[in-house]
């Protein structure tokens, strides 16, 4: 994190706000307000990573992910009891990404579905998503095997297992 005299200052400043704002986190905020104000290039790095960074490919990947969720829902609910028979309606929940290996993208699912409102049909939020392992890699195959489907909306149960098996 490159910054000038007046920018570190100006952090500074923030972090005295915050530590008076939020006494319960004061300490937190006056580790950080050293590391600025001594200019610890390491810490800074440290500092530099809470805020996080999402390429707009990776915006539309984990939007896509959401949508394709919301097909294989639409789709199942189409198809009768005796077609959907041997694929449990649970394997068609979102579960979503992983907190501990990918927590940008589940920060992302959080902010698209608690503070944007969007995909309300999947009937989650934020608190309800936490996978134990890492899913980006999965989500990706199961895209791609979706996208290979002529009628995103209208899939059969035979492109439902294939989407969820990939």
């Amino acid at each position: 994190m490159n910054m000038n005299h007046a920018q570190r200052l100006i952090l500074s400043n923030q972090y005295e706000i915050l530590m008076r704002l939020n006494p319960e986190r004061a300490d937190y905020y006056r580790r950080c307000q050293t590391i600025i104000e001594r200019g610890y290039c390491l810490q800074m790095l440290e500092l530099e990573k809470e805020f996080g960074h999402l390429d707009e490919a990776t915006c539309r990947e984990v939007i896509a992910t959401l949508e394709m969720y919301h097909a294989l829902k639409v789709s199942y609910e189409n198809l009768s009891p005796t077609e959907t028979a041997d694929v449990a309606a649970n394997r068609l929940d979102f579960i979503g990404y992983s907190r501990g290996h990918e927590k940008e993208l589940a920060d992302y699912v959080c902010f698209l579905l608690d503070e944007e409102g969007r995909f309300p049909e999947l009937g989650k939020s934020c608190a309800m998503l936490n996978s134990e392992l890492a899913m980006r890699d999965k989500y990706q195959r199961m895209l791609a095997a979706w996208r290979d489907c002529p009628r995103h909306y209208k899939l059969s149960i035979q492109e439902i297992r294939k989407v969820l098996n990939a």
